[in-house]
């Protein structure tokens, strides 16, 4: 569609199509970026550092181009916006690239960002084709502070002079918030991300590949193995968060589950859904979905039901309190086909109580010692010690050591090292000092959380923005891969060129942040092509304060 009018009398077809919905609910997705309009919805991409500023950026190109404006006062504005935007663009990506930028830097960005959005909505709409006057009245609504309905060119022009303002003012509070070459907050002042160029190589997922089992774990795996017992057992798996409780209940799960007729892993959380644990534990044992609009009851019912007379091996993982054990274990039959159940537990006395007092069946998990610490790094991260560089390997033992044996902090930050095209001493140092810093925390979370935040620090842009948009889904829910990557490519989160395919690109990125380690199959078909999802929890406490630290700053 061609925007063409005359100075003095615009066709009327030009002023219905001026304002029209910015902000559909969700953005149109191209296949394969064919024609003129996947060519304007595909023009960049939103990004949670850049917001808007890439995208809008092409598409102001896109304005000054043959089917664009004809107007030569019009497009001598959107030139000079054009530019004001490239300016200001600048500015933000050398923020975006600071690991942690100052307060008064985060203000800022916000700031930036929040603009590009109101000026990407306004752009946007003089492409819609809509013509519903309620679409025009929102627009219109959405722009107020900005804009008033455009009708003719010079009242374009005017509008897009205001936009040239708030961008011009927004560079001025650049200087005066100090962010300048010579203010006290440059950036120059600031360290900047280590990021990866270009995408980890593909690796088949193994959640067990992320724990090394030591000889406490075979002992505990042996006396399981050789314990005939047939009453049905409880095991606890306990210890303080990041040291692996839920990929060791996945070994024991492995390791006995073909012993049983049916099986389950049920992960729950601090603010449990009983209904959809009940729903996921019926579906997992049944091979099918319960009927829709089954009551708690009526699921409760089903399942105890189901598991008379048969042998069962259950996971029951992150159990946070005795009452929510004491709720879920009515449902479990008390037969005497040697059945097992497994929960995990970060608090004693709910391991305890879910084994009525019975300590031997609980196993603690401890921190790893030096050797099998070595062992998960360099496994995560040249698949053997022996094929570490020489010249590589002193730095990456002190790491190591840093990690002080916690698998999620060590595999963590083998995998931000894996996704490096090159491993330099300069990167090693960078991650030994800052790793120095993060270890003065005294908790294993606390310390884990921030060697997490360190890799999530430095992710590239677009993967970052894809994370963040995780966190829509509450702690410890599982996700289907194909509604997540769909959702990704409705919000525009999704870069490619004329000759890639949206949904592989959209795809690769979730196999790039599965091989970071910040998202984790929990299902996985048998030709390895991941089915469900979910985020290990401090991940999720990550990203919410990541949310949370923006939202603090606009208020």
């Amino acid at each position: 569609m061609q925007i063409v009018e005359d100075e003095d009398n615009e066709p009327p077809e030009v002023r219905k199509n001026i304002l029209a919905n910015p902000s559909p609910p969700t953005r149109a997705v191209s296949v394969r970026g064919e024609g003129r309009d996947e060519e304007w919805k595909t023009k960049g991409t939103i990004c949670a550092s850049m917001g808007a500023m890439v995208p809008l950026v092409g598409k102001l190109d896109m304005l000054l181009g043959p089917q664009g404006w004809s107007s030569k006062r019009v497009k001598d504005a959107i030139h000079l916006l054009k530019a004001d935007v490239e300016e200001i663009s600048c500015y933000l990506h050398e923020l975006a690239e600071v690991e942690d930028p100052p307060t008064t830097g985060m203000c800022w960005m916000n700031e930036a960002r929040d603009l590009s959005y109101d000026m990407e909505d306004f752009i946007h709409s003089l492409y819609e084709k809509r013509e519903d006057p309620s679409i025009v009245a929102k627009t219109y609504r959405a722009l107020g502070k900005f804009t008033s309905p455009v009708k003719t060119p010079k009242r374009l022009v005017q509008t897009i002079s205001e936009f040239r303002m708030y961008v011009q003012e927004a560079i001025q509070r650049r200087e005066v918030y100090g962010l300048s070459d010579s203010g006290p907050c440059s950036v120059s002042n600031w360290r900047r991300r280590f990021v990866s160029v270009g995408p980890m190589l593909p690796t088949r997922y193994e959640e067990t590949a992320d724990i090394i089992v030591d000889g406490r774990m075979n002992e505990f795996i042996t006396s399981l193995a050789e314990d005939g017992e047939q009453h049905l057992k409880v095991i606890s798996v306990f210890g303080s968060s990041c040291l692996g409780k839920t990929t060791f209940a996945r070994v024991l799960y492995n390791r006995f589950v073909k012993q049983y007729s049916c099986q389950a892993f049920i992960r729950v959380s601090r603010k449990p859904d009983m209904k959809r644990i009940f729903g996921d534990m019926l579906s997992q044992l049944q091979g099918k979905h319960p009927p829709h609009g089954c009551k708690e009851i009526e699921l409760i019912d089903s399942i105890t039901k189901y598991l008379q007379d048969k042998s069962y091996l259950i996971i029951i993982d992150d159990v946070w309190t005795a009452s929510l054990w004491n709720a879920i274990n009515q449902v479990f039959p008390k037969g005497s086909h040697g059945s097992r159940i497994i929960t995990t537990t970060q608090i004693e006395d709910v391991a305890l109580t879910c084994c009525r007092y019975r300590s031997e069946l609980v196993f603690e998990m401890k921190p790893l010692d030096e050797d099998h610490s070595r062992k998960l790094f360099f496994n995560r991260l040249f698949f053997s010690e022996s094929y570490c560089p020489q010249d590589l390997k002193e730095i990456l033992t002190e790491i190591v050591e840093i990690c002080g044996g916690l698998p999620l902090a060590t595999v963590s930050i083998a995998s931000l090292l894996a996704s490096q095209p090159v491993i330099t001493i300069d990167l090693l140092t960078y991650i030994n000092q800052s790793l120095i810093s993060c270890f003065s925390a005294n908790s294993t979370s606390e310390r884990t959380r921030k060697v997490l935040n360190l890799s999530y620090n430095n992710l590239p842009n677009h993967l970052k923005t894809c994370l963040l948009y995780v966190s829509m889904y509450l702690e410890g829910r599982t996700f289907y891969k194909d509604d997540l990557v769909k959702q990704w490519m409705a919000e525009g989160f999704i870069e490619t060129t004329q000759c890639q395919v949206v949904e592989k690109v959209a795809e690769s990125y979730l196999h790039q942040l599965i091989g970071r380690r910040f998202i984790q199959p929990t299902s996985i078909n048998y030709n390895n092509e991941v089915v469900s999802c979910t985020v290990h929890d401090q991940y999720m406490i990550l990203l919410h304060t990541s949310l949370q630290k923006r939202i603090s700053l606009w208020q």
